[in-house]
């Protein structure tokens, strides 16, 4: 079975206090948190799965956005929208008017930066039985009416959570095109000199972080704050870029992965040097 590597960029939106953040820590750690957290700006999480489309076992990297939940701020959120694979539109089953606001507010908001993303749609909060205004019948009617896929769901107790982004997964590499294998810019390069040692490291950081385009602007950030010349870089400017690009992947990856890149990157630039 052909293999291929793939990572998508999905944004969940929904109003606050929805529990946005919450099932994000529970797909990504498996663990709930109810102290009350408000998002402020975005946060980028990044998870792995297994999926199979067709005759080809797909490595989905997800790098999941949890938006600001407040309306009003459509500048930051508009930012964030772009080059969305996905979307997970999320509302509260306690509170009718996040559900209206899926369609009212936060569709309206991403269809101004982006069109026809795949998408889910859940309510959580199932665990508040007793709280509950919206019924998964009205849950079912606004997801046809959106043309997408629901779900009930509790951050709380893990119900129907990995079934939630499994389901969201599924449907973005479904829209995917043909699969063809994509040229890996680093693979095979021969290190000559610190400028390729530069290079590479640039590419696989890039490539780790999932999102190109912010991924550059902190490689630009870093390079500059390490004193790195693009022109004519350094050993030791060099060794400095590498330690504040893995602080600033602290949040999106894995640590064991970040030292992992660290190491090999250190020991290409001692080669070169």
């Amino acid at each position: 079975m052909n293999r291929f590597k793939v990572k998508r960029k999905i944004v969940l939106l929904g109003d606050s206090a929805v529990g946005k953040t919450s099932l994000i820590r529970r797909f990504v750690t498996d663990k709930f948190d109810d102290k009350y957290i408000t998002t402020i700006g975005t946060k980028v999480t990044k998870k792995e799965l297994s999926l199979v489309r067709d005759d080809a076992t797909i490595d989905l990297t997800l790098m999941i956005w949890d938006i600001l939940g407040q309306e009003g701020y459509t500048s930051i959120q508009a930012k964030s929208y772009r080059g969305a694979d996905g979307v997970l539109f999320v509302c509260d089953l306690t509170r009718s008017d996040s559900l209206q606001n899926v369609e009212k507010y936060w569709l309206s908001e991403l269809n101004k930066v982006v069109q026809d993303v795949p998408a889910v749609l859940v309510g959580n909060k199932v665990d508040l039985q007793d709280e509950i205004t919206v019924s998964e019948d009205e849950l079912a009617t606004f997801g046809r009416r959106l043309d997408t896929p629901h779900f009930l769901s509790s951050a709380k107790t893990g119900e129907n959570v990995e079934k939630v982004f499994m389901k969201l997964g599924e449907v973005v590499i479904k829209s995917l095109g043909p699969l063809e294998r994509p040229p890996d810019p680093a693979s095979g390069k021969e290190v000559r000199n610190l400028k390729d040692a530069a290079d590479i490291i640039m590419t696989e950081f890039a490539e780790g972080y999932g999102d190109q385009e912010m991924a550059m602007a902190i490689i630009r950030t870093q390079f500059t704050n390490a004193g790195v010349d693009i022109g004519n870089p350094d050993k030791g400017t060099l060794l400095a870029a590498i330690e504040l690009l893995g602080e600033a992947q602290r949040d999106v990856r894995p640590a064991k992965d970040i030292i992992k890149d660290i190491m090999r990157w250190k020991a290409m630039i001692e080669k070169c040097g």
